[in-house]
């Protein structure tokens, strides 16, 4: 079975066409630039010139797969055009697609509640899109998945409180930290991808996430620890807007208590036990 990935040089596409690659399926990869694709064959991938921003060119590399995961995503202004034209010209192939959303849709969890796929959307203002395009995917019998906020292998969005320093190099987390964060192992997710490509039926949508919720401020403390960083501040919520803009503050500060648990009873999905912020306490590249 041949399986297109978007994005396949990517910190989540990387790790999902690798688990491809371990269940034994041919895996292609897009690539827009030599670079790329230089990259993807190195790993035994092989590449296919697509660009998100031309989704036109998605459209044949599409229709020669047996499946399409989508995880590539745009830093474009108007990203919401962008992945909506992406995800017509995938669904419009014909192929089974598998679409990468993400768990800033949902608002922030009521006092005491857990938030799962039955929640009611309440996205950030930057991704009030999703919510539209994640069921136009499902109606059209493609598969949608949220992961949580992703973690390790040295990667994803834990690198954000060292890279947030204010101007003495001291890292921030946005507000007092106490708000949590739903959270997935990278490999785990990979691994969740491969299981919902084989036994999830048409217009499923499952939450990508492990463990339980963590506080913000203990992440920020342990991937810190990791990095070599100084423990740390925190940056007021007023005054991170200024510089993030009002959105991105307010996302970061939402409490995102989210159930993974779907995911484990409809397929079988069994993460290894981990230790989040043990591993995120590992120094960077051990």
């Amino acid at each position: 079975m041949r399986v297109l990935v978007t994005g396949a040089t990517g910190y989540i596409g990387a790790a999902v066409a690798e688990a491809l690659g371990r269940a034994g399926y041919e895996v292609a990869g897009t690539a827009r630039t030599d670079d790329a694709a230089a990259a993807l064959e190195g790993r035994g991938i092989e590449p296919v010139r697509a660009d998100l921003r031309s989704p036109e060119s998605l459209a044949e590399p599409a229709r020669a797969a047996d499946a399409v995961i989508h995880t590539a995503a745009t830093q474009e202004e108007d990203m919401g055009s962008a992945e909506r034209a992406a995800a017509g010209v995938l669904l419009a192939s014909g192929t089974p697609v598998l679409f990468t959303s993400g768990v800033w849709v949902y608002g922030g969890a009521p006092p005491g509640e857990v938030l799962d796929e039955d929640s009611e959307p309440d996205p950030v203002r930057i991704y009030s899109w999703r919510p539209a395009l994640e069921q136009e995917v499902l109606e059209a019998g493609g598969t949608v998945i949220r992961p949580g906020m992703v973690y390790g292998r040295g990667g994803g969005p834990m690198n954000q409180f060292a890279s947030m320093a204010d101007e003495h190099g001291v890292p921030r987390h946005v507000g007092d930290g106490r708000n949590h964060w739903s959270i997935v192992h990278v490999d785990d997710l990979a691994d969740l991808y491969v299981l919902l490509l084989e036994a999830a039926p048409p217009g499923t949508l499952l939450n990508g996430i492990t463990g339980e919720p963590i506080e913000v401020r203990e992440l920020a403390a342990a991937a810190c620890a990791g990095a070599g960083a100084p423990p740390p501040v925190e940056w007021p919520r007023d005054d991170a807007a200024h510089e993030l803009g009002y959105t991105m503050a307010e996302a970061l500060t939402r409490d995102h208590r989210i159930s993974g648990a779907r995911a484990r009873e409809q397929l079988g999905w069994r993460p290894p036990e981990r230790s989040p912020l043990e591993e995120l306490r590992q120094p960077v590249g051990s």
